[in-house]
């Protein structure tokens, strides 16, 4: 071993002294032989090297040239590496790809011996660093990229193997990531697959043809990543859009082909492009677009066949048709999956309200922009393909018996709150079939938005039912994605139609009706809860000191009243009220009391609650009335009647309102006008006895949008800023 040692050692002083670059790489000589002509005159540095240390204010590689004409002895070969990864550790997104790239070239230009992180010096005399052999370092660092390094080191006359891929494909990184993945070095043959989670180094000699793919391997990417956002049911808008996105990646002519507008009629002409060498290039491509294209032609058929379901008797042929036509026209994975569920128990009589429940809730979310054909679809198909009671017992294949005991535990979630008193929070899932005839309904213009609003709901519960950890983790992939695409697409139409949807059930000077809004038993109940509160406890005086420096008061006398004093009128807005002020108003200190307790937020708590269930009739945007405005504001009025009794009017106004969508905070919305008023008739006789008697309020809304055009604001270091609607594509 000595001997072998030393004849090495020998082999490479020699091959330096003879100015002959050459070395050893795992037992594997390579000898490197670049043009005579390439080497500079004086600066061994390219102008591209150059330039770059003068923007990182690195220098001209003095340090660099301070061992030219030196042997790198094992101390000055450390500091000669040192240099080197500080020059260039600018040109590399790792460091430690530049450490394996730096031993890599050292060891192959001979001027370093071993392996990373313990190189020693080269030969028996040390090999001496000269002006060729930075050059040829500079050369090669200066190139980070593993495919243009490798065709510059071949285009020398170098040979590369396995090392090359060890030391300078392997660790190569585009930002954290790597930049080839075990999966494509497995697939161009550098590696190979010895167990689940380990890899060997395949034996290889690296000739261009590998460099060149690689190099198809990172354009195909992003080619790849378009292929497969296409997810849904496909359109000729989506399909004009993957043309458009795919275009710049297929150069000309084929570009400008791809540009044209494309219509239904011509879409044998995008088939006869999927021959082009432009596109053949990217493995797969061609039948990705005959694939969008059939979906396509599906997607119509659907469209056609579910036009003449209504009118057809039996109608049972026609949907089954239109789930094959759904089946073909879908882009991913997950919406066949359900199909197949679905087909099954058709075949066996199976399909009960409860499993079709399951498979309308997890096909809907799968293509958010076709909700109102797909609402048509599944409303017939609840109507018409259900089996009331199975003639025998259910069969489950392994992937619906999981599937299904996945869905129940979502919809215990989901209904948590129906036996409870929380009115707003109570979804029934069986109630799904109603809903999707709501949202394809066009007789009534608010019917649409009633259905989209609870679909809202819904799917939202259903969205976060999917973190509980009993939740198989191919549901929760299966649906949780999608269900969040679904809400972000459908606030996108609800959105539109916002403008439109706050003036629901609001009538010029009218008050807003709980019959009307179906809700009156439950305002009833609220009312007497907010007098049984008052009623009960001293809280509410405590709590009337916490309110009254928030608020702004007016104290009024009707025309009319018995009462007769020189100041019948006092105003205390933006002053706070004293407690004497309103005995002194009312002229008697247990009725100044008692209703000091009414005088608070707690008394809005009914019209701000009435509001709610007015909004989230037809939108999930609920708006707050925290105004954020310096002009916005709460004002409660006393209003000593003609009968002696007292009217309370307690207004807030907002005109940049807080809001929240669904169960989420969001933001703040900008309108002209936004009012809430309620009145309340309150007993003067019963405030004297210490109890609070008073009518239900009468809640008025005043709303308006300035020019039919809703303003959008963020909140900005206590600075309201305006940004564009966040809920629309920003193409619209």
């Amino acid at each position: 071993m000595r001997i072998a040692s030393f004849v090495s050692s020998a082999y490479h002083s020699l091959a330096s002294g003879l100015n002959r670059t050459s070395g050893l790489w795992l037992g594997h000589k390579v000898r490197v032989l670049p043009p005579q002509n390439t080497l500079p005159n004086r600066q061994p540095f390219s102008a591209k090297t150059l330039q770059q240390w003068q923007i990182f204010s690195i220098g001209t590689g003095e340090e660099l040239l301070q061992l030219r004409n030196k042997r790198l002895r094992q101390r000055e070969l450390d500091r000669f590496v040192g240099s080197l990864e500080n020059h260039y550790s600018d040109f590399y997104d790792s460091k430690d790809q530049l450490r394996s790239k730096v031993a890599f070239v050292l060891t192959e230009l001979g001027l370093a011996a071993g392996q990373r992180d313990s190189l020693k010096p080269s030969g028996f005399f040390a090999s001496k660093l000269n002006d060729r052999k930075l050059f040829l370092l500079d050369r090669y660092l200066s190139c980070p990229d593993p495919v243009e390094f490798g065709r510059t080191w071949l285009n020398d006359g170098g040979t590369l193997d396995q090392g090359f891929v060890f030391h300078c494909v392997y660790p190569a990184r585009a930002g954290d990531a790597p930049l080839y993945s075990n999966d494509e070095l497995n697939q161009m043959g550098f590696i190979r697959r010895s167990s689940d989670d380990s890899y060997t180094l395949v034996s290889v000699g690296i000739t261009h043809h590998h460099l060149e793919k690689m190099e198809r391997v990172r354009k195909s990417r992003p080619v790849q990543s378009l292929v497969s956002e296409q997810k849904g049911l496909m359109t000729l808008k989506k399909l004009k859009s993957f043309c458009h996105s795919l275009a710049p990646f297929v150069g000309e002519p084929l570009q400008s082909e791809l540009q044209k507008p494309l219509e239904e009629d011509n879409l044998h002409h995008l088939l006869e492009l999927t021959i082009h060498p432009s596109i053949q290039y990217f493995k797969g491509l061609d039948q990705s677009i005959q694939r969008f294209v059939n979906a396509l032609q599906s997607h119509q058929a659907l469209e056609q066949q579910l036009a003449k379901a209504e009118n057809t008797d039996p109608v049972q042929p026609v949907l089954m048709e239109c789930l094959v036509a759904l089946s073909s026209a879908s882009l991913d994975e997950n919406t066949q999956t359900i199909l197949t569920g679905i087909f099954s128990d058709i075949q066996q009589q199976q399909l009960t309200e409860e499993r079709l429940n399951h498979y309308i809730i997890a096909l809907l979310v799968q293509a958010p922009e076709q909700a109102r054909m797909l609402s048509h679809l599944f409303s017939l198909m609840a109507r018409n393909l259900i089996d009331i009671a199975p003639d025998s017992a259910i069969q489950n294949t392994p992937w619906q018996h999981s599937f299904h005991k996945d869905f129940n535990l979502i919809v215990q979630q989901v209904e948590r709150f129906n036996s409870m008193d929380r009115d707003l929070r109570k979804f029934y899932v069986t109630e799904i079939p109603s809903l999707l005839a709501q949202v394809t309904e066009s007789s009534d213009d608010f019917s649409s938005d009633k259905g989209l609003s609870r679909l809202f709901g819904l799917i939202e519960e259903v969205h976060d039912a999917c973190s509980l950890s009993s939740i198989s983790s191919e549901t929760r992939q299966m649906i949780k994605v999608p269900s969040e695409q679904w809400l972000n697409h459908i606030t996108g139409d609800i959105t539109k139609r916002l403008p439109v949807a706050l003036k629901y059930a609001l009538h010029e000077e009218e008050s807003v009706s709980p019959e009307f809004l179906g809700v009156e038993k439950m305002m009833k109940k609220e009312w007497q809860s907010i007098l049984d509160s008052i009623n009960r406890s001293d809280e509410m005086l405590s709590q009337f000191e916490k309110d009254r420096p928030r608020t702004d008061f007016q104290l009024k006398v009707a025309s009319g009243s018995r009462k007769r004093r020189k100041d019948q009128n006092f105003s205390h807005i933006s002053h706070t009220l004293q407690t004497t002020q309103l005995m002194r108003f009312l002229g008697n200190r247990h009725a100044a009391r008692t209703l000091s307790k009414l005088l608070t937020q707690t008394f809005a708590a009914y019209q701000t609650k009435l509001e709610t269930y007015r909004l989230r009739q037809v939108t999930p945007f609920l708006l707050t009335p925290m105004g954020r405005d310096p002009n916005d504001s709460n004002l409660v009025t006393v209003t000593q009647l003609a009968d002696g009794n007292l009217a309370v009017d307690y207004t807030m106004t907002a005109s940049k309102p807080s809001y929240l969508l669904g169960a989420r905070g969001a933001g703040i919305m900008g309108l002209k006008t936004y009012q809430i008023s309620g009145r309340s008739i309150v007993s003067m006789e019963s405030l004297k006895r210490g109890i609070v008697q008073a009518t239900e309020p009468e809640v008025t809304v005043k709303l308006n949008t300035r020019d039919g055009q809703i303003d959008w604001y963020v909140d900005g270091n206590d600075q309201l800023e305006q940004i564009p609607c966040p809920y629309l594509p920003s193409e619209e």
